[in-house]
Protein backbone atom coordinates (compact mmCIF):
# COMPACT_ATOMS: atom_id res chain seq x y z
CA UNK A 1 0.00 0.00 0.00
CA UNK A 2 3.11 2.45 0.44
CA UNK A 3 4.03 1.55 -2.62
CA UNK A 4 0.99 2.31 -4.42
CA UNK A 5 0.50 5.49 -2.36
CA UNK A 6 4.01 7.14 -3.51
CA UNK A 7 3.09 6.48 -6.87
CA UNK A 8 -0.27 8.49 -6.47
CA UNK A 9 2.30 11.79 -6.53
CA UNK A 10 3.67 11.17 -9.72
CA UNK A 11 1.18 13.75 -11.75
CA UNK A 12 1.62 15.79 -9.44
CA UNK A 13 5.68 16.25 -9.62
CA UNK A 14 4.92 15.88 -13.56
CA UNK A 15 3.04 18.46 -13.62
CA UNK A 16 5.18 20.77 -11.17
CA UNK A 17 8.23 19.66 -13.42
CA UNK A 18 6.44 21.09 -16.40
CA UNK A 19 5.63 24.26 -14.71
CA UNK A 20 9.41 24.53 -13.98
CA UNK A 21 10.07 23.82 -17.44
CA UNK A 22 7.87 26.41 -19.32
CA UNK A 23 8.81 29.41 -16.16
CA UNK A 24 12.04 28.74 -17.34
CA UNK A 25 11.41 29.55 -21.17
CA UNK A 26 8.81 32.01 -20.89
CA UNK A 27 11.80 34.15 -18.51
CA UNK A 28 14.88 33.61 -21.09
CA UNK A 29 16.29 36.63 -21.79
CA UNK A 30 15.80 37.64 -25.36
CA UNK A 31 19.21 39.00 -25.79
CA UNK A 32 20.49 35.36 -25.28
CA UNK A 33 18.30 33.82 -27.23
CA UNK A 34 18.82 36.32 -30.41
CA UNK A 35 22.53 35.18 -29.46
CA UNK A 36 22.11 31.89 -30.07
CA UNK A 37 19.81 32.68 -32.89
CA UNK A 38 22.46 34.34 -34.95
CA UNK A 39 25.26 30.99 -33.94
CA UNK A 40 22.64 29.03 -36.04
CA UNK A 41 22.43 27.74 -39.11
CA UNK A 42 19.10 28.99 -39.29
CA UNK A 43 20.14 32.86 -38.89
CA UNK A 44 19.01 35.21 -41.56
CA UNK A 45 20.93 38.16 -42.88
CA UNK A 46 17.76 40.24 -43.41
CA UNK A 47 17.09 40.43 -39.98
CA UNK A 48 19.03 42.44 -36.75
CA UNK A 49 18.27 43.85 -33.77
CA UNK A 50 19.55 45.68 -31.32
CA UNK A 51 19.39 47.33 -27.89
CA UNK A 52 17.27 43.82 -26.59
CA UNK A 53 15.37 43.85 -23.29
CA UNK A 54 12.84 41.09 -21.95
CA UNK A 55 12.16 37.74 -22.25
CA UNK A 56 11.69 35.42 -25.27
CA UNK A 57 7.84 35.32 -24.69
CA UNK A 58 7.92 39.20 -23.97
CA UNK A 59 10.32 41.50 -25.03
CA UNK A 60 11.49 44.29 -27.06
CA UNK A 61 14.47 46.06 -29.60
CA UNK A 62 14.93 49.40 -29.62
CA UNK A 63 16.17 49.14 -33.46
CA UNK A 64 15.74 46.73 -35.89
CA UNK A 65 16.55 46.55 -39.48
CA UNK A 66 14.55 44.02 -41.62
CA UNK A 67 15.68 43.85 -45.50
CA UNK A 68 17.11 47.30 -45.52
CA UNK A 69 14.25 48.43 -43.53
CA UNK A 70 15.21 50.54 -40.30
CA UNK A 71 12.18 50.01 -37.52
CA UNK A 72 12.22 51.28 -34.47
CA UNK A 73 10.82 50.21 -30.61
CA UNK A 74 9.57 47.00 -31.91
CA UNK A 75 7.81 44.88 -29.41
CA UNK A 76 6.57 41.17 -29.19
CA UNK A 77 5.12 38.89 -26.73
CA UNK A 78 4.13 35.45 -27.88
CA UNK A 79 0.82 33.34 -27.06
CA UNK A 80 1.85 30.29 -25.50
CA UNK A 81 -1.60 28.46 -25.47
CA UNK A 82 -1.99 29.06 -28.92
CA UNK A 83 0.59 25.76 -29.01
CA UNK A 84 -2.08 23.83 -28.55
CA UNK A 85 -3.59 23.94 -31.33
CA UNK A 86 -0.66 24.19 -33.81
CA UNK A 87 0.45 27.60 -34.03
CA UNK A 88 2.62 30.29 -32.81
CA UNK A 89 0.86 33.03 -31.20
CA UNK A 90 2.16 36.23 -31.48
CA UNK A 91 1.55 40.28 -30.56
CA UNK A 92 3.72 42.84 -31.64
CA UNK A 93 4.09 46.41 -33.17
CA UNK A 94 6.96 48.54 -34.39
CA UNK A 95 7.60 52.52 -35.22
CA UNK A 96 9.55 53.54 -37.84
CA UNK A 97 12.12 56.26 -37.45
CA UNK A 98 11.82 60.13 -37.79
CA UNK A 99 13.26 60.91 -41.40
CA UNK A 100 13.57 63.22 -44.01
CA UNK A 101 10.87 62.61 -45.99
CA UNK A 102 7.57 63.61 -44.74
CA UNK A 103 5.37 60.40 -45.77
CA UNK A 104 7.61 58.52 -43.27
CA UNK A 105 7.08 60.39 -40.39
CA UNK A 106 4.41 58.59 -37.96
CA UNK A 107 4.52 55.47 -39.22
CA UNK A 108 3.77 51.75 -37.27
CA UNK A 109 2.15 48.67 -37.32
CA UNK A 110 1.00 45.97 -35.48
CA UNK A 111 -0.93 42.61 -35.32
CA UNK A 112 -2.48 39.94 -33.31
CA UNK A 113 -0.77 37.13 -35.14
CA UNK A 114 -1.27 33.31 -35.26
CA UNK A 115 1.84 31.19 -37.73
CA UNK A 116 0.76 27.90 -38.35
CA UNK A 117 2.59 24.95 -38.64
CA UNK A 118 1.63 24.24 -42.23
CA UNK A 119 2.79 27.50 -43.23
CA UNK A 120 -0.30 29.54 -42.93
CA UNK A 121 -0.34 33.22 -41.31
CA UNK A 122 -3.53 33.89 -40.09
CA UNK A 123 -4.01 38.06 -38.64
CA UNK A 124 -7.25 38.77 -35.86
CA UNK A 125 -6.50 41.75 -36.14
CA UNK A 126 -3.68 44.06 -38.77
CA UNK A 127 -3.33 47.87 -38.38
CA UNK A 128 -0.02 49.62 -39.80
CA UNK A 129 0.66 53.29 -41.75
CA UNK A 130 3.47 52.90 -44.18
CA UNK A 131 5.15 54.74 -46.87
CA UNK A 132 4.13 53.09 -50.56
CA UNK A 133 8.03 53.63 -51.13
CA UNK A 134 8.59 50.98 -48.19
CA UNK A 135 5.64 48.55 -49.26
CA UNK A 136 7.28 48.53 -52.90
CA UNK A 137 10.46 48.33 -51.55
CA UNK A 138 10.11 45.20 -49.72
CA UNK A 139 7.81 43.30 -52.27
CA UNK A 140 11.31 44.36 -54.77
CA UNK A 141 8.15 46.19 -57.11
CA UNK A 142 10.08 49.71 -56.40
CA UNK A 143 10.13 50.79 -60.44
CA UNK A 144 7.09 52.54 -60.33
CA UNK A 145 8.60 54.69 -57.81
CA UNK A 146 4.84 54.97 -55.76
CA UNK A 147 4.50 57.55 -52.95
CA UNK A 148 2.50 58.34 -50.46
CA UNK A 149 1.26 56.65 -47.58
CA UNK A 150 -0.89 53.43 -47.25
CA UNK A 151 -2.90 52.61 -44.12
CA UNK A 152 -4.16 49.14 -43.25
CA UNK A 153 -7.01 48.26 -41.35
CA UNK A 154 -7.70 44.59 -41.45
CA UNK A 155 -8.72 41.56 -39.56
CA UNK A 156 -10.02 38.23 -39.88
CA UNK A 157 -6.93 37.70 -42.71
CA UNK A 158 -5.85 34.23 -43.59
CA UNK A 159 -3.01 33.52 -45.89
CA UNK A 160 -2.43 29.41 -46.49
CA UNK A 161 0.46 29.61 -47.37
CA UNK A 162 -0.43 29.59 -51.33
CA UNK A 163 -3.30 31.88 -51.59
CA UNK A 164 -5.37 34.64 -49.13
CA UNK A 165 -8.11 32.75 -48.62
CA UNK A 166 -10.03 35.50 -46.22
CA UNK A 167 -9.89 39.37 -45.59
CA UNK A 168 -12.20 42.12 -44.06
CA UNK A 169 -11.58 45.64 -43.53
CA UNK A 170 -9.85 48.61 -45.46
CA UNK A 171 -6.44 49.40 -47.14
CA UNK A 172 -6.24 53.67 -48.44
CA UNK A 173 -3.70 55.04 -50.45
CA UNK A 174 -3.38 58.45 -49.27
CA UNK A 175 -1.88 60.88 -51.45
CA UNK A 176 -0.67 58.47 -54.04
CA UNK A 177 1.46 58.48 -56.83
CA UNK A 178 3.59 57.41 -59.30
CA UNK A 179 7.10 58.29 -60.80
CA UNK A 180 7.92 57.14 -64.52
CA UNK A 181 9.53 59.68 -66.39
CA UNK A 182 8.08 62.49 -63.93
CA UNK A 183 6.11 62.14 -61.10
CA UNK A 184 2.28 61.76 -61.30
CA UNK A 185 -0.57 62.27 -58.69
CA UNK A 186 -3.03 59.83 -58.29
CA UNK A 187 -4.97 61.07 -55.36
CA UNK A 188 -6.62 58.68 -52.92
CA UNK A 189 -7.62 55.36 -53.65
CA UNK A 190 -9.28 52.72 -51.66
CA UNK A 191 -9.73 48.85 -51.49
CA UNK A 192 -12.76 47.31 -48.93
CA UNK A 193 -11.92 43.23 -48.62
CA UNK A 194 -14.39 40.88 -47.76
CA UNK A 195 -14.77 37.32 -47.74
CA UNK A 196 -17.69 35.20 -48.97
CA UNK A 197 -18.31 31.79 -50.53
CA UNK A 198 -14.74 31.15 -50.18
CA UNK A 199 -13.90 33.80 -52.55
CA UNK A 200 -12.36 37.41 -50.78
CA UNK A 201 -13.54 40.50 -52.75
CA UNK A 202 -12.05 43.73 -53.41
CA UNK A 203 -14.48 46.57 -54.29
CA UNK A 204 -11.38 49.63 -55.51
CA UNK A 205 -12.58 53.39 -55.54
CA UNK A 206 -11.63 56.62 -55.33
CA UNK A 207 -11.48 59.59 -52.98
CA UNK A 208 -11.91 62.11 -55.89
CA UNK A 209 -8.91 62.84 -57.00
CA UNK A 210 -6.73 62.95 -59.85
CA UNK A 211 -7.49 59.20 -60.88
CA UNK A 212 -10.73 58.06 -61.01
CA UNK A 213 -10.91 54.73 -60.41
CA UNK A 214 -13.79 51.94 -59.70
CA UNK A 215 -13.18 48.25 -60.28
CA UNK A 216 -14.00 44.33 -58.57
CA UNK A 217 -11.28 42.10 -57.57
CA UNK A 218 -11.95 38.37 -57.06
CA UNK A 219 -10.14 36.38 -55.52
CA UNK A 220 -10.53 32.34 -54.62
CA UNK A 221 -9.12 29.63 -53.15
CA UNK A 222 -6.53 28.12 -56.16
CA UNK A 223 -5.20 31.98 -56.19
CA UNK A 224 -7.01 32.75 -59.42
CA UNK A 225 -7.95 36.41 -59.66
CA UNK A 226 -10.35 38.13 -61.70
CA UNK A 227 -10.45 42.35 -62.26
CA UNK A 228 -12.80 44.06 -63.90
CA UNK A 229 -12.84 48.13 -63.77
CA UNK A 230 -12.66 51.41 -65.57
CA UNK A 231 -10.68 54.09 -64.86
CA UNK A 232 -10.45 58.05 -66.22
CA UNK A 233 -8.38 60.89 -65.06
CA UNK A 234 -9.87 64.37 -64.04
CA UNK A 235 -8.21 67.59 -65.60
CA UNK A 236 -5.12 65.96 -65.43
CA UNK A 237 -3.37 65.71 -68.98
CA UNK A 238 -0.24 64.21 -67.81
CA UNK A 239 -2.11 61.66 -65.94
CA UNK A 240 -4.95 61.18 -69.07
CA UNK A 241 -1.76 60.50 -71.47
CA UNK A 242 0.10 58.31 -69.46
CA UNK A 243 -3.61 56.07 -69.15
CA UNK A 244 -3.53 55.83 -72.43
CA UNK A 245 -1.05 52.87 -72.23
CA UNK A 246 -3.69 50.79 -71.07
CA UNK A 247 -6.13 51.28 -73.75
CA UNK A 248 -8.58 53.02 -75.62
CA UNK A 249 -11.01 55.40 -73.89
CA UNK A 250 -14.44 54.52 -74.48
CA UNK A 251 -17.55 57.11 -75.71
CA UNK A 252 -17.93 57.80 -71.48
CA UNK A 253 -14.04 59.15 -71.37
CA UNK A 254 -13.47 55.77 -69.39
CA UNK A 255 -10.94 52.49 -70.21
CA UNK A 256 -12.46 49.73 -69.54
CA UNK A 257 -9.97 46.99 -67.95
CA UNK A 258 -10.38 43.09 -67.46
CA UNK A 259 -7.87 41.05 -65.93
CA UNK A 260 -7.44 37.73 -64.56
CA UNK A 261 -4.90 34.89 -63.77
CA UNK A 262 -3.11 33.17 -61.13
CA UNK A 263 -0.95 34.53 -58.59
CA UNK A 264 1.64 32.30 -58.74
CA UNK A 265 1.43 33.63 -62.40
CA UNK A 266 2.76 36.99 -60.88
CA UNK A 267 5.58 35.35 -58.71
CA UNK A 268 3.65 35.98 -55.21
CA UNK A 269 3.63 32.50 -54.60
CA UNK A 270 5.50 29.43 -55.24
CA UNK A 271 4.61 26.31 -56.99
CA UNK A 272 4.30 22.79 -54.55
Amino acid sequence: MKFISRFQYLPLLAFGLLAYLVALVISFPAERAYSHWQASENASADIALAGISGSVWSGRAAMALVQGQSLEKVEWSLRPWALLFGQVGLNWRFQLPPGNEKEGQGGYGQGNTALGLDGSVAFATLEARLPAGMIARMAKASALRPTGLVSLNLHDVLWDGQSLRSAEGRIVWNGAGVSLLKPIALGDQVIALETGDSVVKGVLSDGGGPLSLDGLLTLNAEGEYEFSGSLAARNAPELERALRSLGRPGADGRIKLKRSGNLAGLGLVTGS
